[in-house]
């Protein structure tokens, strides 16, 4: 029969290694407890707001969701992404309950578009990701999202629509686009958001209450833009990647 001395060490050293285990399990945990970020990006055209986005998906080391957002519900309903862009660019103008066949091999509804659109959504709010329109922010809401807006004024969003069009020459023609023609576009494409917000959501796209933050572009650069998201961020609670401010801080010296 061991001494007493003998268990009492044996104990020890017992407890000392479940202590040890114990440890290492919350230090594993804590390691794998990492902060997800999921921000939605609703934006008026010629806002600079993809822009702001990607820089703020940069930022956060997530993925920006834009494009992406198409050819996953078209993964999920098998169908064709032009479809879907379709779908996705011009429900309003879809007639007779939007579930004719809008192709002659594919047919996606209105309320197949609107099914796989949440369980696009969703999938992503679990891992993280900056998502770009679509009315992310009406699915998720204020728990599961950060929500931003980036508005401006006709004139400058026209000015940058401009700039861009003229830039990557995408005009039909060849031709420069003038300031009457971008603000028509500008007009054309906020309205039809608009009502994309209004058909899907049964909501006003300009409705602050519907955002944590608002911001107007014509006052802010991308960087800046993405620097206030951040403060407010925080303000709201989130740890931010500790490096997250020395690579905006990079670019806005440069």
């Amino acid at each position: 029969m061991k001494c007493n001395a003998e268990r009492l060490i044996e104990a020890l050293i017992a407890a000392e290694i479940m202590e040890m285990q114990h440890q290492a399990a919350k230090e594993k945990q804590r390691l794998l407890k990492k902060e997800v970020y999921v921000v939605t990006v609703s934006r008026g055209l010629g806002t600079g707001g993809k822009d702001v986005a990607q820089l703020l998906a940069d930022t956060l080391e997530v993925r920006c969701c834009d494009r992406f957002i198409l050819q996953q519900v078209a993964q999920r309903a098998h169908v064709d992404e032009d479809l879907v862009k379709t779908l996705d660019e011009h429900v309003s103008k879809i007639k007779d309950h939007w579930w004719q066949q809008l192709l002659k091999k594919d047919v996606l509804s209105y309320e197949d578009y609107y099914h796989y659109l949440v369980k696009t959504v969703l999938s992503i709010s679990r891992t993280g990701g900056v998502i770009v329109g679509r009315g992310a922010n009406h699915i998720l809401g204020a728990k599961k999202a950060f929500r931003v807006r980036i508005n401006g004024s006709i004139e400058q969003c026209a000015k940058r629509v401009a700039s861009r069009e003229n830039m990557d020459g995408t005009q039909m023609d060849g031709t420069q686009m003038d300031t009457a023609e971008s603000m028509k576009r500008v007009r054309e494409v906020n309205s039809e958001r608009a009502e994309y917000m209004r058909i899907l959501y049964d909501a006003d796209i300009n409705d602050d209450s519907a955002y944590d933050i608002v911001l107007n572009s014509d006052h802010y650069d991308r960087v800046k833009m993405v620097t206030l998201i951040l403060d407010a961020m925080e303000k709201a609670g989130h740890k931010l990647p500790a490096d997250a401010r020395k690579s905006l801080a990079t670019l806005a010296a440069g």
